[in-house]
């Protein structure tokens, strides 16, 4: 199976006056849900795929633990979990600096280990020229 990617026309916003160019944009193909994987865990090893579910369920927690404690959570074979900070108003001065004021939200960054980033190496590559985008389910208010 190869990557799927469609090819997109973006303008340099630093030169306007210049002709788009063009860029490879990846299009998933699809998604695993969390059920799918925890069969999938269950097919390849001897825990159940409830098995699989409890402890990837603990492992969220855990994720979710570690990361609100500013640590990094690191995976040996897949990578690296790690936050960073959002500042929407900076200050001219550290005191006055205010967590509540000055920040604006946290994301998660995901750093690969170096195996898993060079698998990419072996991928192949497939242009489409866009794939449906899955129509979002509409929310029933009770």
């Amino acid at each position: 199976m190869a990557v799927p990617f469609s090819v997109s026309a973006r303008k340099n916003p630093l030169k306007p006056d210049e002709s788009p160019r063009y860029y490879a944009t990846a299009q998933a193909s699809g998604e695993i849900t969390f059920k799918e994987i925890c069969a999938r865990i269950a097919d390849r090893c001897t825990v159940t795929a409830s098995d699989a579910k409890a402890t990837l369920d603990a492992l969220v927690t855990i994720m979710k633990e570690a990361l609100g404690n500013g640590q990094i959570v690191r995976f040996n074979d897949l990578g690296s979990f790690r936050m960073t900070l959002k500042t929407g108003r900076p200050t001219d001065k550290a005191e006055d600096f205010l967590s509540n004021v000055n920040i604006d939200g946290a994301k998660i960054i995901f750093r690969p280990e170096m195996d898993l980033k060079r698998h990419t190496k072996t991928f192949t590559y497939q242009k489409v020229s866009s794939l449906p985008k899955k129509e979002k389910k509409e929310e029933v208010k009770g």
